[in-house]
């Protein structure tokens, strides 16, 4: 009998859960990201400096432009690339910029937060 095949994720869950703000003013190049099983400002540590993937599907197909083995291969899926800049409050959220910034449709949605770089 061979070994159990086990599949790894780079990646841990977060939901965005909207833009930094005040109480009348809001900023959106900062966004407010709740990571799973993160409750402590403590456990925020790690994830400092890691980068964000916001993954969602557009309305029309584009040439993926990392497919050597296939140039005509379309597709809907894009990515929006963050990274994760400090902590926010005392309960786990953190703060990411993302570039270009998250659109307002994006509150509510997950993202992934990947496990590097690594920082140990």
């Amino acid at each position: 009998m061979g070994k159990a095949k086990t599949n790894v994720r780079l990646f841990q869950p977060a939901v965005m859960t909207g833009f930094r703000r005040s109480q009348r003013n809001q900023s959106q190049h900062t966004s407010l990201l709740k990571i799973k099983n993160v409750q402590v400002k403590d456990d925020t540590e790690f994830y400092l400096g890691k980068r964000v993937a916001y993954v969602f599907k557009a309305k029309t197909k584009a040439n993926h432009t990392r497919s050597a083995q296939n140039p005509k291969l379309k597709s809907r899926v894009r990515v929006m690339w963050g990274r994760v800049t400090r902590a926010h409050g005392n309960n786990g959220a953190v703060r990411a910029k993302f570039s270009p910034n998250l659109p307002a449709q994006a509150m509510g949605k997950k993202v992934r937060v990947y496990l590097y770089p690594s920082r140990i």
